[in-house]
């Protein structure tokens, strides 16, 4: 059989190479041969077709979808109802589906009517927090009104109704004109003179130490780049250029770099220790493109978080910070973590494989993304997630204690994550590699013994959560200053983001905390005291004082 001499012609050349040795093989009579290499190349294709389609699929969504990893009851239903298969006990129950919204009535937009009163023995609204300054005004009845209608007489005031408003006073700035005594003995005047120590915390600079906490809460807690808070200043008449504020925001991260260093002392220091990377755009005039990707790592324990930045992705950047470690670690698949020595050369791994806990998180996220990407399989490995989480979810409702978690785990996570994980390796060996749903279970697999380990101990959490949650502010402030213009400006981005970030932890004004301590360590704070500055110490001595009824947490 041969081909039209016009196809012959319109063949490209690998295709033409194709059809020769197909002819060769139907000349020799060689058929199974000939089939088995159609067959060979319509795998090819079909799995490089899927993987593309896959792809693409994903780089959509991720442009133009939800970033949510939520996947409600509902939407599974859908995707077993497509696989044709009933879902797995752990995921039965159902949610009440969202009503549609009503339509908009013709006409003008009426008033909104009062907030009906709650009914009797339900809670009203909360009260106003007590520590607000509160002024009083008094609201005269009208003139007009102030008469009886009926004798003509002057109405005579008998109480008032009380009722409160919460306003918002804008910031301001104010001036403080520092005056230091200067003292001289008139008897002695070879003595000289003897002047009063400044109290100013940058000597050659006006900023005070409320200033320089605001410049920095706004940049690390809002991710306000410093340009629109130059322009924010300028609505309240003060000109203070961007590369002013630089400096002062670079001078009080450097004020706080020693209460930083002790964090990451304190976080290594734990047993159980969660670790996620992040990357951030960094300037770099020595490479091609001029910026290069430096990456921000977390570390959260003994509930405080430290970050760290590292000018790559090498391993020997958070070895470095961990060579002391000894206790777990958790994280994602990253294959750094086998290459952390301990020493210079040679040494033991920091973090041995029975050291280290994988993230159910990751392994979901893999699952949800094939779901997402139209594998309806993927639906079964999220019922399997859904089950598990809610016996964790179960368990912090009840305050369990580690040895209760562990033992309620055992008792019924432990039998759906065996449950789960035959079903990843049954499917495994039929899936078509490179696809999404195949990634997913081969993710799975080479963490089984990392996840799994999680379930060992009730103090472990079954996911990186607490330092996925921690690292969103870079991303937030990524996204807002776009990069940072050196590897030093990296580095006290990160002692920014550590102290903030424990300051969150623990519920503490990080504006209060900040001036409050930038104040103190340039005062001249004593170095063994350095923990009573921490934010867990600091929340804990503020509540002190409140309930004694002093305001300063020293």
């Amino acid at each position: 059989m041969t081909l039209p001499p016009q196809s012959q012609a319109a063949l490209p050349t690998d295709l033409a190479d194709v059809r020769r040795k197909l002819e060769q093989l139907a000349a020799a009579g060689q058929i199974p041969e000939l089939i088995e290499l159609v067959l060979g190349l319509l795998i090819q294709l079909r799995d490089k077709n899927t993987s593309l389609s896959a792809k693409l699929a994903s780089a959509l969504r991720e442009l133009y979808g939800r970033k949510s990893q939520k996947v409600s009851t509902e939407q599974l239903m859908l995707l077993f109802a497509e696989l044709g298969a009933e879902a797995p006990q752990g995921a039965a129950g159902s949610e009440r589906s969202a009503e549609a919204p009503p339509q908009p009535e013709q006409g003008l937009v009426p008033q909104p009517p009062e907030p009906p009163k709650p009914p009797r023995g339900r809670r009203g609204r909360a009260p106003l927090p007590a520590h607000l300054p509160r002024d009083t005004r008094v609201v005269p009845v009208l003139e007009a009104e102030r008469k009886c209608p009926q004798c003509g007489a002057d109405k005579k005031c008998i109480g008032h109704r009380t009722s409160e408003v919460l306003e918002f006073v804008p910031a301001q700035f104010r001036i403080i004109e520092e005056k230091r005594e200067k003292l001289a003995c008139p008897s002695c005047p070879e003595q000289g003179v003897t002047t009063a120590d400044s109290e100013k915390v940058m000597d050659r600079g006006r900023p005070g130490p409320g200033l320089l906490a605001s410049i920095i809460v706004e940049k690390f807690e809002d991710a306000m780049p410093l340009y629109r808070q130059a322009q924010q200043y300028a609505r309240f008449g003060v000109s203070l250029s961007p590369s002013t504020l630089g400096e002062w925001s670079a001078f009080a991260l450097d004020v706080l770099a020693p209460v930083a260093k002790r964090i990451q002392e304190r976080v290594l220091g734990a047993c159980y220790v969660r670790a996620d990377d992040t990357g951030m755009r960094v300037l770099d005039q020595d490479h091609p493109a001029g910026v290069k990707r430096g990456h921000i790592w977390a570390f959260v324990g003994a509930e405080l978080v430290a970050f760290l930045y590292a000018p790559d992705w090498r391993a020997k950047h958070p070895a470095a910070l961990l060579q002391g470690f000894t206790g777990y670690l958790q994280g994602d698949g990253y294959a750094g973590y086998g290459a952390m020595l301990r020493g210079e050369d040679g040494g033991e791994v920091i973090v041995p494989e029975e050291r280290r806990l994988g993230c159910g998180m990751h392994i979901r996220a893999k699952f949800e993304k094939a779901a997402k990407g139209g594998d309806a399989r993927a639906a079964v490995a999220l019922a399997y997630f859904k089950a598990i989480y809610r016996i964790e979810a179960a368990c912090k409702a009840e305050a369990l204690s580690a040895e209760a978690r562990m033992a309620r785990r055992q008792e019924l996570s432990l039998p759906v994550v065996d449950e789960l994980y035959q079903w990843i390796h049954e499917l495994h060996l039929r899936l078509v590699p490179s696809t999404t749903l195949y990634v997913a279970t081969q993710y799975a697999i080479n963490q089984e013994a990392a996840w799994r380990r999680c379930f060992t101990d009730g103090r472990f959490e079954i996911d990186n959560g607490e330092v996925e949650r921690r690292i969103r502010c870079v991303a937030l402030g990524r996204k807002n200053y776009l990069f940072a213009g050196s590897d030093k400006g990296a580095q006290r981005l990160a002692v920014g983001y550590t102290v903030f970030g424990s300051c969150r932890m623990h519920g503490v004004n990080p504006l209060a905390w900040a001036a409050d301590v930038i104040g103190k360590l340039q005062a001249g704070w004593p170095r063994e005291r350095l923990d009573e500055l921490l934010p867990d110490a600091w929340a804990r001595a503020s509540l002190t004082a409140t309930a004694a009824g002093d305001t300063d947490p020293s």
